[in-house]
């Protein structure tokens, strides 16, 4: 009898199932946002409700080696109306000195290094229009292949205390060329950030700059300066303000109906938050502008201003561990251009939410 569990174990091994005591680690998390938004559009009309559902769950799969470097993966189940599933790149970690290198998907550096300013919370908001393309947030130039890198650097880069620092790129060589469609080519980014505590205020300050190619034979290249700075008081309050500014190619899409050529961009973005116990009150503002042209224009024809602009707020209650009531407004206002200024009336106006969140 022995003989024979002698042999099962070992039939057991050759198979394979004792090596699942040594798979990689895996975590789970995600959320699940539900609520009523109310939308009152500046076209006129009786104000329109519907429910809001969104959800989300990411699962990580990491293993340590034996020299103490952190491989992770995983991907994403997201319900944003599309049930997609969205595999993440490789991370990898050098847990001795700090330092981690992304790879696949890895974003730009100068977005990933920008301060985070607060702003209204909530599902709450007016559809983009298809005729403008006007940027909403500091990190419009974020365009990246699915081929690249991002290193950040470990913490006091350089010996200088809170200062880290990023590098960044992605390639893709096999784009073709043509003259009304847009595709990321390549693209570079650097960027930091650097913190520091004064009088007992955290501040921070983040930024850097982006450049990157289009296929499109006639489209300016994306290009980014953007900063950022927030300020944390031991009181609660944060505070913060960021501005960027360049040229960007946009793929059609939610405020695209076609790829197009955005230049003299600009963007300013501000806001606070205030955090008293279980509550946390947030506003913020966006303002936005560019001038838009077709991708296949010469560089002399005439261009169409765009703008947006956003106020929002919101108030958040933790009822529970992990659980969230938010209640939030927004005011949108979006114009496009040509020989006069056109206010989008059926993609601007206020809207109402009221909902839950919960995480995991």
């Amino acid at each position: 009898m022995k003989k024979e569990l002698l042999i099962a174990s070992a039939l057991v091994s050759s198979l394979g199932v004792a090596g699942v005591a040594q798979a990689a680690s895996m975590a789970m998390s995600g959320n699940s946002r539900v609520g009523v938004e109310w939308e009152d559009k500046d076209s006129g009309g009786d104000t329109a409700m519907a429910a809001s559902r969104q959800s989300s769950l990411n699962l990580t799969v990491s293993e340590t080696t034996d020299n103490n470097v952190t491989l992770s993966t995983g991907f994403a189940v997201a319900d944003e109306g599309t049930d997609e599933v969205d595999p993440t790149g490789l991370t990898v970690t050098f847990n001795d000195s700090g330092v981690v290198l992304d790879l696949l998907e890895a974003g730009s550096a100068y977005a990933s290094h920008l301060a985070s300013v607060p702003g209204g919370g909530g599902e709450g908001g007016i559809a983009g229009s298809s005729a403008v393309a006007a940027p909403s947030g500091l990190d419009y130039a974020d365009s990246n292949d699915v081929v690249g890198f991002e290193l950040h650097s470990a913490a006091d880069f350089a010996g200088v205390e809170g200062l880290k620092a990023g590098i960044s790129a992605s390639f893709n060589g096999d784009a073709a060329a043509v003259s009304s469609a847009h595709a990321v080519e390549n693209s570079f980014s650097i960027g930091a950030s650097y913190v520091t505590d004064t009088a007992g205020t955290t501040v921070t300050i983040g930024g850097g700059v982006i450049q990157a190619t289009s296929v499109a034979s006639l489209a300016s290249d994306t290009t980014s300066n953007a900063v950022s700075i927030t300020a944390v008081t031991e009181g609660g309050l944060t505070i913060g303000a960021g501005y960027a500014s360049g040229d960007y190619v946009v793929a059609g899409g939610a405020d695209a109906a076609e790829d197009v050529d955005m230049e003299a961009v600009s963007v300013i973005t501000a806001g606070a938050k205030y955090v008293s116990g279980s509550l946390t009150f947030n506003v913020g503002i966006a303002d936005g502008e560019g001038k838009e042209k077709a991708i296949n224009a010469s560089a002399t024809a005439e261009t169409k201003p765009n703008s947006y602009s956003k106020t929002s707020a919101s108030v958040d209650v933790a009822v529970a561990p992990g659980v969230t009531a938010t209640i939030g407004f927004s005011d949108q206002v979006r114009e496009n251009g040509g020989s006069g200024t056109t206010a989008m009336t059926n993609n601007s106006g206020t809207a109402w939410y009221i909902g839950a969140n919960l995480t995991f």
